[in-house]
């Protein structure tokens, strides 16, 4: 913003600074901020508090692995329990 402050004190016809041309920054502040906000949040969440998304989305694979496999166990279980009272 202060540099579009600064261009328009040189390069504006009038000696007016933030005047009805500072709507111009808006749509830009409005896709500039949230990605900057964006990179900020990963940043620091990395390096401040050490939270690594690779490592956890890893965990998080690794625990639906072992549900699927206590699930299939469960199964296979109820499997032979019906087949020993068949027997």
């Amino acid at each position: 913003m202060y540099a579009f402050q600064l261009f328009e004190l040189y390069y504006s016809e009038d000696d007016v600074i933030d005047s009805e041309n500072i709507l111009w920054i808006l749509p830009v502040c409005m896709v500039v901020i949230p990605f900057v906000y964006f990179i900020r949040v990963k940043l620091y969440d990395k390096h401040v508090h050490g939270i690594d998304l690779k490592a956890m989305d890893e965990e998080l694979q690794i625990l639906k692995a072992k549900e699927e496999l206590r699930k299939e166990r469960e199964k296979l279980e109820q499997r032979k329990e019906t087949l020993s009272k068949k027997i």
